[in-house]
C-alpha cells in the first residue's frame, strides 16, 4: 500500500506541475483554453489562468511536503484539494468548453481516483 501511495504522490506531483507551468508562463495553448472559459463563466481569463496555475503549484508543494514528511493531515488536505480541483476541472470541461478535450477529462478522472485512493489510505492510517 505504501508503494502505491508513493507512486501516486509522484504521478500527482508531475502531472500538476506539468499543467501548472504553462498556465503561469502564459503559453499560447493555455491562454486559448482559458479564453473559452471566460465567456462561459464570466471570469477574466488571465486572472483565472494565473489563479489556477498558482493553485496547481500549491498542490504540488503540499503533495511534495506530504511525501517527504508523511504528515497525515497535510496529505488529507493536499488530496482533498486535488479532488475538489479535479471535480471542478471536469465540470469546466463539460459545462464551459464548447467541446470537452477527452485527454484532459481522462487525466482529471485518474487524478480524482488517485485522490480518493489516497484519502481512504490516509483515513486508515489515522485509526
Amino acid at each position: 500500500m505504501k508503494t502505491i501511495s508513493s507512486i501516486i504522490n509522484i504521478i500527482s506531483i508531475v502531472a500538476m506541475g506539468y499543467f501548472a507551468i504553462p498556465k503561469l508562463l502564459a503559453k499560447p495553448m493555455s491562454v486559448a483554453g482559458f479564453q473559452q472559459f471566460e465567456n462561459a463563466i464570466q471570469i477574466d481569463a488571465d486572472f483565472f489562468r494565473v489563479f489556477t496555475g498558482i493553485a496547481e503549484i500549491s498542490m504540488v508543494l503540499f503533495i511534495l511536503y506530504f511525501a517527504i514528511t508523511q504528515k497525515i493531515r497535510v496529505g488529507i488536505f493536499a488530496y482533498a484539494f486535488l479532488l475538489i480541483t479535479m471535480i471542478s476541472a471536469l465540470l469546466l470541461e463539460f459545462l464551459a468548453r464548447p467541446e470537452p478535450k477527452m485527454l484532459l477529462v481522462i487525466i482529471a478522472i485518474l487524478l480524482a481516483l488517485f485522490s480518493v485512493y489516497q484519502l481512504l489510505y490516509l483515513k486508515k492510517q489515522t485509526r
